[in-house]
């Protein structure tokens, strides 16, 4: 369709033209725009069943066209809640529905008897194509897509129909396989090791079925991507049958996820999946595409609760030629590989060497797949980080390739904190996990006496430190199982594979019958991809193993987004290695500097090289500092490193990831050694964030410069210790409250009508979960202030809290000691919110414990007559004088009490001071916007004890009085936002010459 039809027929849609036009325009795009047949749309199709007449059918797609969805949405959806149905029960099939105005479309589809809309779009005329790829995404016309990112999502992605469609398939496929054992049993191996990743135990089903979804989606690209057709059989997918009958091993196999078969219907599904996604013209896939493939299928909050944020191509590159100086000398690992943009450079740093030195193809890939190696614990990932090694091998592979070859990108936790659930290193063992233990939902299936002993599988060591030889063996040792081979034909395996009779062949052997025996419980099936992957991060970390340069990006999994189990034994590994940096630190830790030093002491040589991306925090913040000393401790051993060279990437570098990041390389070193002098600083902003190596040499400029001063350097200010941080009132609808009105009837003051407080920043489960309401005494309804209620040298509006303190008892309370005391309607209150907190929180802690985390509530009582609170967040600094003896203080903001009315002043001023904010820029946090946190970091500098002889300090006093007159009378609207409050009255105080002023005085102050 040529471009300004298709705008005039966009423009014309969004106008919301009638019944009639938007049906002649849906005729257009479809035929026009999509290439369907005109034979093949149906209009105004009777429906004698239900007396009705669809506006239009197109395969399996029923269009309901209405003038205005707004007024009529009810009616379309009743139209569509008895079309689809009928639909359905007349064809056998499954149907989407659409209603649309044109301006608007709503997709349906019928979930367990009933309408549910999964998509929504709007029409947006400077956009013509993208609604005519929506459309398409909806209807499903044209058999051959081009393999964009955009594409992908729109088909594929968690919003596309047909992931809808699947995961629900899948999920029903889940109830007819429930109590079979093998099924359990690969979730709940899939649930213990994400858990790995997660920092806890994973038992969300949905998370489950929406990876047995991308895991199909992701063997079917593949598979397409490699050999230009899908197999026969979703069997032959899942195992990856296409790349075994090549002999090419490890590359697609049987995992957690081909549960689906043991359902009826299940391959048929899994063929269905893939042949919707083979739609995509993958034979021209490269790597760059199957990476952001991978992260436009993941949820991206996923991906920030695991701490996964991407390398872009441009950078892994630069690592890899900065790191990997010897490509075709020297071994490579990468223990947290994600999609394996690593693996990538690393990998065709040592084809380009080796045809170099006219090396041939086949020796090429051998001497590839001997020196670079890859770890990922994310199930999914790990599909795409083999397929992207295929590609990196690709131009040697077309031109000659080994008859076998095994990819050495592995499942499994390259910390090793879970190996020994698995299996320990006298030989290779592995524990099988009893049919009776839990699941990953927590429910514990019944079963007998003789299921629940445990199984042990052990394996030689010297066959496992081959990894060929071991799949090789091990593959066949799993067919001889399923159909009960006598242990004659596996000696005689054993023995063609160099397995020689003694020990080693007597405990394979014992492992046989085991399997067998595993056969018989329907339990067989997964331990051939359990001990392949879970066993190789042990093995390369094996003497033989280690590696030359360890590269890559480990996770950045936040303290706060561990479970407690792992917060736990963080803490412990931290508090081993001599790492940990104490309580106050962890708000602002996270895994990737002990994932550091781990992968030194596990995967690199004593003279080999480090090169991974870090937050830049690592380079200065008080958490990292015994990071940054070069040292740690395995068995109360010392050893040490030397960081040799450094990349800083700071907020200017745009887009790249979501915090500033930095490249930190270090060796093995003898004694401890101090940091560089110089670092290579970046700065500019991308086209886009996995811009080419090109536009990034281009964009980028680099400057050398000092290493980052340390914030733990400085003694800083007394007033350190004196400011805390106020308390954590969250979720915010179970605390924080507005005021209902009364009726006719009027208010009961004592006992006000309150509704927990929504907003725009509630984040899931609570923005699902109806607000609390009811009355409650008004003696624990507490003005309270958030981050958003102060302005420099001025309070804005406090919000109400229910905060159950008794004054007498001194004393958070529970419900039932609420009403044990007779506080009735705060109990009723506090009962209903602790059921709420129940049902939908952490499971952390209790509602009480959470509303007094680290006693930031209750350090508050008794309430001082004089305190000084400032933002703990904003770009500028704001802070103001509360003498509110009843009022609570929120955790984004910190507060002092004051001991007199000049130390107050004195403390505002300079805390609300440019002069501060500029010293204290180069500690805070820092965004993808620049520095977005002050927490303590202005206490870094010399502020001094107020001193009410000192000169300075009088004159800052008298300043910060001035000030606040100007900021009182500084007219505001009424519904200004806090920052545009913020900016208002910063503008009046350097009009005024009053804020310049205090500037000057800090600045002398400070030095």
């Amino acid at each position: 369709m040529e471009k300004d039809k298709l705008q005039n027929i966009a423009l014309e849609m969004a106008s919301k033209p009638g019944h009639e036009k938007v049906r002649t325009l849906l005729y257009q795009l479809l035929t026009e725009g999509l290439g369907a047949e005109s034979t093949g749309i149906d209009f105004e199709r009777q429906v004698p069943e239900v007396r009705g007449r669809m506006d239009a059918l197109l395969g399996r797609t029923v269009l309901e066209i209405k003038r205005d969805l707004v007024r009529e949405r009810a009616d379309a959806e009743a139209q569509l809640k008895r079309y689809l149905p009928q639909r359905e029960l007349e064809t056998g099939q499954r149907f989407t529905g659409v209603a649309t105005d044109g301006s608007e479309f709503r997709v349906y589809i019928i979930r367990e008897g009933l309408l549910a809309e999964i998509g929504h779009y709007r029409t947006r005329p400077d956009k013509p194509r993208e609604l005519l790829g929506w459309l398409e995404s909806v209807v499903v016309i044209t058999s051959e897509i081009p393999p964009d990112l955009e594409g992908v999502r729109r088909e594929l992605g968690r919003e596309s129909v047909a992931y809808h469609r699947a995961v629900e398939d899948i999920e029903n496929m889940w109830v007819a396989v429930d109590a079979h054992p093998e099924a359990n049993l690969k979730r709940d191996l899939w649930s213990r090791l994400l858990g790995v990743a997660y920092g806890g135990v994973i038992s969300a089903p949905a998370l489950f079925f929406q990876h047995t979804y991308l895991t199909i989606v992701a063997k079917a690209i593949a598979t397409v991507a490699l050999f230009d057709e899908l197999p026969a059989s979703g069997a032959d997918l899942l195992a990856g049958a296409a790349f075994k009958h090549l002999g090419i091993l490890g590359a697609v196999e049987s995992d957690f996820f081909d549960w689906v078969l043991l359902a009826p219907g299940g391959d048929q599904l899994v063929m269905n999946i893939a042949k919707h996604t083979n739609r995509f013209r993958l034979r021209d896939i490269d790597a760059d595409i199957l990476k952001g493939l991978y992260e436009s299928l993941i949820d991206p909050e996923q991906r920030h609760d695991l701490g996964e944020y991407y390398t872009p191509d441009w950078l892994a590159a630069r690592i890899c030629a900065a790191a990997v100086s010897r490509p075709l000398e020297q071994r490579v690992i990468d223990p947290a590989c994600g999609s394996g943009t690593f693996l990538f450079h690393a990998i065709r740093r040592l084809l380009v060497a080796a045809e170099k030195k006219n090396i041939s193809s086949k020796e090429a890939v051998s001497l590839a797949i001997e020196k670079v190696a890859g770890i990922e614990v994310h199930p999914v990932a790990i599909i795409f980080a083999r397929t992207t090694y295929l590609l990196a091998l690709l131009p040697a592979l077309q031109r000659g390739r080994p008859d076998t070859l095994t990819v050495p990108v592995y499942l499994g936790d390259a910390l090793q904190w879970n190996a020994r659930e698995f299996m320990s290193m006298r030989d290779l063992e592995i524990v099988v996990p009893a049919h009776g233990e839990a699941r990953a939902d927590g429910t514990v299936p019944s079963s007998g006496e003789d299921e629940t002993k445990r199984i042990i599988l052990r394996f030689p060591s010297s066959l496992a430190a081959e990894p060929g030889r071991f799949d090789a063996v091990l593959d066949e040792m799993l067919k001889f199982a399923e159909i009960a081979a006598p242990t004659a034909s596996l000696i005689a395996m054993l023995r063609a594979n160099g397995v020689a009779d003694g020990g080693d062949s007597d405990m394979i052997q014992k492992s046989y019958v085991a399997l067998c025996s595993l056969q018989k419980q329907r339990r067989n099936h997964i331990w051939g991809y359990v001990a392949r992957n879970l066993s190789r991060p042990i093995w390369l970390a094996s003497e033989a193993q280690k590696a030359d340069v360890v590269v890559g990006n480990p996770p950045w999994l936040a303290y706060s987004r561990m479970s407690p189990n792992t917060q736990g034994r963080f803490r412990e590994e931290m508090k081993s290695n001599g790492l940990w940096g104490g309580m106050q630190t962890v708000s602002a830790f996270d895994m990737s500097a002990y994932f550091f030093v781990r992968a030194i002491w596990l995967y690199m040589r004593q003279d080999g090289l480090i090169a991974f991306v870090l937050p830049f925090a690592a380079m200065f913040k008080k958490p990292y500092k015994n990071f940054r000393s070069g040292k740690f401790k395995v068995s109360n051993n010392e050893v040490h490193f030397s960081f040799v060279d450094a990349w800083a990437f700071p907020s200017s570098v745009q887009p790249l990831f979501p915090v500033p990041a930095c490249v930190l390389f270090a060796k093995r070193s003898s004694e401890q050694s101090s940091l560089p002098k110089s670092v290579r600083f970046f700065a500019g902003h991308l086209s886009r964030r996995d811009a080419s190596p090109e536009d990034a040499n281009k964009t980028l400029s680099e400057t050398i410069g000092p290493w980052p001063e340390d914030e733990s350097a400085t003694a800083g200010s007394p007033y350190r210790t004196r400011f805390r941080q106020g308390a954590i009132l969250i979720p915010r609808r179970l605390v924080l409250v507005e005021r209902m009105q009364g009726g006719r009837l009027g208010v009961n003051a004592a006992a006000p009508l309150v509704k927990g407080r929504t907003g725009n920043q509630d984040k899931s489960p609570w923005k699902e979960i109806e607000p609390p309401h009811g009355p409650v005494e008004a003696s624990f309804l507490r003005p309270t202030y958030l981050g958003e209620c102060i302005a420099p040298y001025r309070l804005l509006d406090p919000v109400l809290a229910v905060i159950p303190w008794d004054d007498a008892a001194k004393e958070l309370l529970s419900s039932a000691q609420a009403r044990a005391r007779g506080h009735a309607r705060l109990a009723d209150w506090l009962g209903n919110v602790e059921g709420l907190w129940d049902s939908h929180g952490s499971k952390k802690r209790m509602f009480s414990e959470q509303l007094d985390f680290f006693e930031q509530l209750s350090s508050q009582f008794p309430i001082a007559k004089l305190r000084v609170i400032y933002g703990k967040a904003g770009t500028n600094p704001a802070a103001a004088v509360l003498r509110d003896t009843s009022a609570i203080i929120d955790h984004m903001l910190y507060w002092a009490q004051a001991d007199s009315m000049n130390e107050a002043r004195y403390l505002t001023a300079i805390l609300n001071s440019e002069t501060t904010r500029k010293k204290a820029e180069h500690w805070q946090a820092q965004g993808q916007w620049g520095a977005r946190h002050f927490d303590k970091v202005m206490f870094n500098l010399p502020i001094q004890k107020f001193d009410a002889k000192n000169r300075l300090h009088q004159q800052l006093c008298e300043a910060a009085e001035h000030a606040e007159k100007i900021a009182a009378t500084t007219p505001l609207p009424d519904d200004a936002h806090f920052s545009r409050a913020r900016g208002q009255i910063r503008e009046a105080l350097y009009a005024d010459g009053i804020g310049t002023k205090i500037d000057e005085v800090v600045g002398q102050l400070l030095g």
